[in-house]
């Protein structure tokens, strides 16, 4: 009887691996297969502490269903993981912020890292996820550059060694992405746009020093006319262009009026958009947005309010999904999509599994996207008898959002 119960305590491990789940808690993800799409999703790193999960908590409808979560967990990174690749979304554009006092100095301090640094470069799953990073040069937590010595010498070699180089950073074509949201703050940093062209090359032959063969710079525009933004794009040397938002700042020829517009005219204004972006200087990267309200930010940016149902937002991948697919599939805007947003909450647009709707943007990617991929089943911690990875004290009284 010993014999046969040690021997069955030996078989436990591989049969939980058999099974798809390890000791970390989070199942093995079981990756949709989207090709020749490469689907990835924008990416906000705040979700670390009490203080941003408060003005969340006052609207249940979002609480994610890994609970008011540590993101700096490497279990919670592995569910991320799972959710993301198992309904096929391959890599995260990451939000990237520089510390406001670093400008021109070294180390770089970077602000809001804890989701790469300690969550994803420990999760047992990284080696199977890719991320890349969205400079987020605009925002006023944080700063830009002072010149091209502080990017060449200061900005670039940080990112190289803590970034570029992990085997887990999305390259196309041997070449890192990297995406830039305020393009004409970069341009101003550096002088002017002939001063700012030379420092893109000066940063391709960089990376290209360091084995890359090149370098992929996305610059970002979701703000009213996009005809000079895009041709000062081309104009300095970036690749693609790409959105963080469809359509709520484009202005009147692309989003509805009102607070609340309507789902059908949001529809309609998001493939506006994209056909508006399709005729201007460099390629587009077509991005998908669920929705906007950023109502516990306080409405910062925009009172605008609207969602799409999952159902809506399924509509909405297969209007994306036929614009892609008239492009020629070996190029980048031929192959990349953009899910806006996985996980802002406070402004609203997220596709994060969350009280209200659960899986249903997710499965509604992975219906359009990955329609051959069998059935599935979603899984939660709850599921596995595990608690939800909470922050004590984040479901306290509410307070005003921190932005």
């Amino acid at each position: 009887m010993k014999r046969t119960l040690a021997i069955l305590l030996l078989a436990l491990p591989v049969i939980r691996q058999a099974s798809g789940q390890n000791d970390r808690g989070a199942p093995t993800p079981r990756a949709a297969d989207t090709s020749p799409y490469l689907i990835g999703a924008q990416m906000c790193p705040l979700w670390d502490s009490a203080k941003f999960w408060h003005p969340i908590t006052a609207y249940p409808d979002r609480k994610p269903l890994l609970g008011w979560y540590d993101e700096g967990s490497p279990e919670v990174t592995d569910w991320e993981i799972k959710f993301a690749l198992d309904h096929g979304i391959s890599f995260f554009l990451v939000c990237w912020y520089r510390d406001k006092d670093n400008l021109g100095k070294r180390p770089i301090r970077a602000l809001h890292e804890r989701w790469l640094t300690q969550g994803f470069f420990n999760a047992r799953f990284r080696h199977l996820f890719k991320f890349s990073l969205l400079w987020e040069n605009a925002n006023d937590i944080a700063c830009g550059v002072a010149s091209e010595e502080d990017l060449l010498n200061n900005l670039l070699p940080y990112w190289l060694e803590t970034y570029f180089r992990h085997p887990s950073y999305l390259t196309f074509e041997g070449k890192p992405v990297l995406a830039v949201y305020d393009v004409s703050k970069f341009v101003t940093a550096l002088g002017g746009e002939e001063q700012a062209a030379a420092a893109v090359k000066r940063m391709e032959s960089a990376c290209q020093a360091a084995g890359f063969r090149g370098l992929h710079i996305l610059g970002q525009h979701c703000w009213g006319d996009p005809v000079a933004p895009v041709g000062q794009m081309r104009r300095i040397g970036l690749s693609h262009s790409f959105a963080y938002h469809w359509p709520s700042f484009m202005g009147p020829d692309h989003m509805p009026r009102g607070l609340t517009p309507d789902t059908e005219r949001i529809l309609a204004g998001q493939e506006k958009c994209w056909q508006t972006m399709e005729k201007l200087a460099i390629p587009n990267i077509v991005t998908l947005s669920m929705g906007w309200d950023s109502s516990p930010w306080g409405g910062s940016t925009s009172k605008v309010r609207w969602r799409l149902s999952p159902d809506r937002f399924k509509t909405l991948c297969a209007q994306a999904k036929r614009v892609v697919e008239r492009r020629d599939p070996t190029t980048l805007e031929g192959r990349m999509l953009l899910i806006d947003n996985w996980n802002e909450y406070g402004e609203g647009h997220y596709v994060f599994p969350c009280a209200e709707h659960g899986f249903g943007y997710l499965d509604a990617l992975r219906s359009v996207f990955a329609p051959h991929a069998g059935p599935h089943e979603d899984v939660v911690p709850a599921d596995l008898g595990l608690v939800p990875y909470g922050i004590p004290g984040a479901s306290a009284t509410p307070t005003p959002g921190p932005r």
